[in-house]
């Protein structure tokens, strides 16, 4: 039987850790784990093992070599190589990998599957304002591209455009038909195309402008106003380009000289004031632009006032009222109790002393009595 030394033990569990080390399988890992690279740009993928080892890249079974363009690889040491692959263009899905050997033969492989991905891109017509006569059909398109291919949705006032069979309707390829479009389709529309899986998105905004004749209306058609007072009449008036206002009494033009009738700023309300009879009449809103003119017509009635009793007479029919009230009251006190309403206050109210006066007998007999009477003019017997 053999026999070790002591001293051989430490030579024996050496040259077993040295071939621990060298004949153990090397781990294998792939830095970042996600493949996806964005289209017109690059990533950089580690390839790291726990030993050391030879590494290379692959793919389809064949070593990967520099591509301009396309691959390029670098030795980082002796556990770590690195690959940059640039998505240059689109191309299908694909596995690389990543080999390692070790000096004893063991090899490992890790792999990752690349995937060249998208943004939602807007491509071709991407104008912000679109221009079309009334009643025409309007298209506007919405030409997108992503990987994968986004969902195109068309919005307008902050709300999803919901189809309108035989005026509203959107294709396949984004594109938003208006059919027989009119003024109140104008306005701002927007299209957002919508990758889900990675909640990416993107909008373009586009402007419609919708050209069409005029169309003006009153609120009121036949209004009565008084004279000597002020009156305002508002044209509302829908178009595109904006039309320009014209004011006719009649045949002919109203003339404005910003006192009797003046407009406003945009010349939409005129107003009149002062009104005498000789302004009642027909009054016209008259608009026109390159796609057409129209007009419509009011008539105004200007009622006269009755001339009114003035406040002098007033007064001075009220005072004479109550003069001759007062004299009523007062021959009604004198001819009952034998002292006026007048009187009355003289003594009472104001503190005077009437004066007496003696009448002859014979002036103040009465049927059968002879006796004489002293009368008091107050009317208190002597």
């Amino acid at each position: 039987m053999l026999k070790m030394s002591p001293q051989g033990c430490p030579i024996l569990l050496l040259l077993l850790l040295t071939k621990s080390v060298f004949c153990s399988k090397p781990g294998l890992e792939i830095i970042p784990s996600n493949g996806e690279i964005y289209l017109g740009e690059g990533k950089d993928f580690l390839c790291k093992s726990t030993v050391e080892a030879t590494l290379k890249w692959m793919t389809d079974d064949e070593d990967i070599e520099d591509e301009e363009g396309r691959y390029k690889q670098k030795h980082i040491d002796e556990s770590v190589r690195s690959l940059y692959v640039t998505a240059s263009k689109i191309e299908p899905d694909r596995v690389i990998q990543c080999h390692a050997e070790t000096e004893s033969g063991e090899v490992a492989t890790a792999e990752i599957k690349l995937r060249i991905i998208q943004k939602p891109t807007f491509v071709k017509d991407v104008k912000t304002r679109k221009e079309f006569d009334a009643d025409s059909t309007a298209k506007l398109p919405c030409d997108v591209q992503g990987i994968p291919k986004p969902q195109v949705t068309w919005y307008r006032y902050g709300m999803a455009i919901t189809p309108l069979p035989g005026h509203l309707s959107a294709s396949a390829d984004g594109t938003l038909t208006i059919e027989k479009i009119q003024l109140s389709d104008a306005g701002m529309y927007y299209c957002m195309a919508y990758i889900r899986e990675r909640n990416e998105m993107a909008y373009k905004n586009v402007s419609v402008i919708v050209n069409a004749a005029p169309i003006v209306h009153f609120n009121t058609t036949n209004p009565n106003i008084t004279s000597k007072s002020n009156t305002s009449f508002t044209c509302f008036v829908t178009g595109h380009p904006e039309p320009r206002i014209m004011w006719k009494k009649g045949d002919e033009e109203v003339p404005l000289d910003g006192q009797k009738y003046a407009l406003s700023s945009d010349g939409l309300e005129l107003t009149i004031t002062e009104l005498e009879k000789s302004d009642e009449g027909e009054y016209t809103c008259h608009a026109i632009n390159n796609y057409g003119e129209h007009n419509t017509t009011l008539f105004l009635q200007v009622m006269e006032v009755s001339q009114g009793v003035g406040a002098g007479v007033i007064t001075g029919i009220f005072l004479l009222i109550f003069l001759v009230t007062l004299l009523a009251v007062d021959l009604t006190c004198y001819r009952t109790r034998r002292r006026g309403f007048l009187m009355y206050l003289n003594t009472n109210v104001l503190g005077r002393t009437t004066p007496r006066v003696k009448l002859e007998e014979t002036d103040i007999k009465k049927e059968t009595s002879d006796k004489s009477h002293v009368v008091n003019i107050s009317g208190i017997d002597a």
